[in-house]
């Protein structure tokens, strides 16, 4: 879509009523505005050729960059004790860790 079919477009919207540019007609808005800047054309004149402000322009950008970012995580259950093991050595117990960790308890100890 070229930049004066965005303009009628966003006047038309904003003649609606409340201001508000339909999502559709602001990522279109943004993509022009892309290519454009991959042209070499400034923000300002892309803004000044579809009747926006830079202002709006750049919120829209930024907020677009906000919007829907996902990152990839790993959900790993957590792995807690398969049964409770109780040492006592003399007047000392030892409550709460798993087989393994009591192996390592007693490695660093000795």
């Amino acid at each position: 879509m070229d930049g004066g079919e965005l303009r009628k477009r966003g006047r038309k919207a904003r003649s609606g009523g409340r201001g508000r540019y339909p999502a559709e007609l602001r990522e279109a808005v943004l993509a022009y505005a892309g290519r454009a800047k991959r042209r070499g054309t400034s923000r300002a004149k892309v803004a000044s050729e579809l009747g926006l402000s830079v202002q709006t322009l750049q919120y829209w950008r930024s907020a677009s960059r906000r919007r829907g970012r996902m990152m990839p995580v790993a959900v790993v259950a957590e792995r807690g004790p398969e049964r409770e093991v109780v040492v006592e050595c003399g007047q000392v117990w030892v409550r709460g860790l798993d087989l393994e960790g009591v192996a390592e308890l007693l490695k660093r100890l000795a």
